[in-house]
């Protein structure tokens, strides 16, 4: 792929991601609106159903506890003429009375004779019940000339005369908090839901009244709300209202595989998008490092076929091939160039094999300090043709173990040449060794350029350089320091740097001895 095209495909990347996840929050926020109604719509559901069950159980209370004569008088004359009369007095400013009177006229043929004589007989039966109610603040159903003539008519029946009873009570009279619970809590339960709830009866005048929980005295959002008692003429006289604080949870909990399937694919979608991202990045950076690598690698090789040319054509020169001491020059030089560039060789075929994992260690007991004595010694002639010292500080008392001689050696001949390489001025290079445990520790100090701290964690990636303004004033490929890594891994050892900028650098390697 085009680098250049790189950038634009992650622009129109990232606002197609932008789009799609405004339409699935969308989505979600219609869908959240769709199951909110229809939990409004169960709960209303609900409540209606709750506020039948509560008249009736109230109704049946009447019937059956309080007033259960009344319903058996009435049943005992029901298919004699009757005349039915409730009216109520207020006798004084506390007391009310409420009196209801049925009269039956029984009438009966005695047969005194064979001849069908017999004597009629008419017997006038009188029921009257009276009721006394305390004043509340309730507003009180007055008994209209409507119906009072309903009730002579035998139209109102004995329900509706409880109903009466009861709109002249107190709520705390007419329903207590367990059972409206117990109520409430069923309805819901049958149409699906069972989170908690919070519930409160309020008055005619918005004012709630003793029947209310704790979970109600604690939510302070909008409540649902149904008429729960109503007078003759269908008033409101008290309001059952609902809260539910975790509502929302019970949303998401009922719906739990939908949401738990979008927020999935959402995360999927975003992780593929920054994976995405992230590898054009990398194969944009690897394209550019590789171009880099090929830049100086041709450098590397241009340098050493120039010289190895020269001194072929020298060579040729009969006055030079005539002088032994020249010829001996200029193989040398041919041979150390050709040295050189089988060295650049062998480092990317040794990087191949590393990455491929068929690179082989051939350990064998090596006395570590005389290794890195030799390489110090080696390369000591490089530093001082800059003017340059090489220190040594070998403590370390254990220095015999096992390792592959070969790949170590060139993995600090590569630690030295980035000790150089990087000193701008005359290197001066410490190396020191120590026993720490079961480790044997190298570290290899230069004074030299060091590095930025972001920087830090990238030198050992493969063909990483840091930029140093023109990238051929220090030669190298980038694989040194990744080749110096996966030896020292190989031998299960570690690698740690420390540097700061223009203060130098400390690579510090840590070997087992075991």
């Amino acid at each position: 792929m085009n680098n250049k095209f790189i950038p634009i495909i992650s622009v129109f990347m990232t606002i197609s991601l932008v789009v799609f996840t405004s339409f699935q929050f969308y989505w979600l926020k219609g869908y959240y609106s769709a199951l909110e109604q229809e939990f409004s719509n169960k709960v209303y559901s609900a409540l209606e159903s709750s506020a039948k069950t509560i008249n009736e159980i109230e109704i049946n209370k009447y019937l059956n506890e309080d007033y259960k004569n009344f319903g058996k008088t009435v049943l005992a004359g029901k298919n004699q003429p009757s005349l039915t009369t409730i009216s109520q007095v207020e006798d004084s400013a506390s007391r009310r009375s409420l009196t209801y009177t049925r009269s039956i006229l029984e009438q009966q043929n005695i047969p005194i004779s064979k001849r069908g004589d017999s004597l009629k007989l008419a017997t006038l039966r009188t029921d009257e019940n009276l009721i006394r109610l305390k004043l509340d603040s309730t507003e009180r159903q007055p008994l209209t000339t409507d119906l009072s003539r309903s009730l002579e008519n035998g139209d109102y029946t004995t329900k509706e005369f409880a109903g009466i009873v009861g709109s002249n009570l107190p709520i705390s009279k007419r329903v207590n908090d367990r059972v409206l619970d117990s109520v409430v809590t069923k309805e819901l339960k049958i149409r699906g839901i069972s989170t908690p709830i919070g519930f409160a009866v309020f008055d005619k005048n918005e004012k709630p009244t003793k029947i209310v929980n704790s979970l109600f005295k604690k939510e302070e959002k909008d409540p649902y709300r149904y008429p729960l008692f109503t007078d003759g003429q269908d008033r409101t006289l008290f309001t059952l209202n609902l809260v539910f604080p975790r509502k929302d949870y019970s949303l998401a909990r009922n719906n739990l595989p939908m949401l738990l399937g979008t927020f999935m694919s959402l995360l999927t979608i975003l992780g593929i998008y920054i994976i995405s991202i992230n590898y054009m990045m990398r194969q944009k950076k690897i394209a550019e490092v590789k171009t880099d690598f090929i830049n100086n690698m041709s450098h590397e090789f241009k340098t050493p076929l120039a010289t190895i040319s020269v001194a072929t054509d020298s060579l040729a020169n009969d006055k030079i091939a005539t002088n032994p001491e020249k010829v001996k020059y200029y193989s040398a030089l041919i041979k150390q160039e050709n040295l050189r560039m089988k060295k650049q060789v062998e480092n990317v075929l040794n990087m191949s094999k590393l990455e491929r994992n068929e690179m082989e260690l051939f350990l064998k007991e090596t006395d570590v300090r005389a290794l890195i004595n030799r390489m110090a010694d080696s390369f000591k002639l490089i530093v001082e043709k800059r003017d340059g010292v090489i220190e040594k500080d070998f403590t370390a008392t254990k220095h015999i173990f096992k390792i592959d001689e070969f790949h170590m050696s060139n993995a600090l001949i590569n630690l030295l040449d980035n000790a150089n390489k990087y000193s701008p001025e005359a290197p001066k290079i410490n190396i020191k060794t120590k026993n720490e445990g079961n480790w044997y520790v190298i570290e290899i100090k230069d004074q030299g350029m060091g590095m930025e701290t972001l920087n830090k964690g990238k030198i050992f990636e493969k063909f990483f350089r840091e930029e140093t303004g023109n990238i051929h004033n220090v030669k190298g490929q980038g694989l040194g320091l990744s080749y110096v890594k996966k030896i020292i891994e190989l031998h299960k050892g570690q690698i740690l740097v420390e540097s700061a900028k223009d203060q130098g650098s400390t690579f510090t390697i840590k070997l087992p001895m075991v």
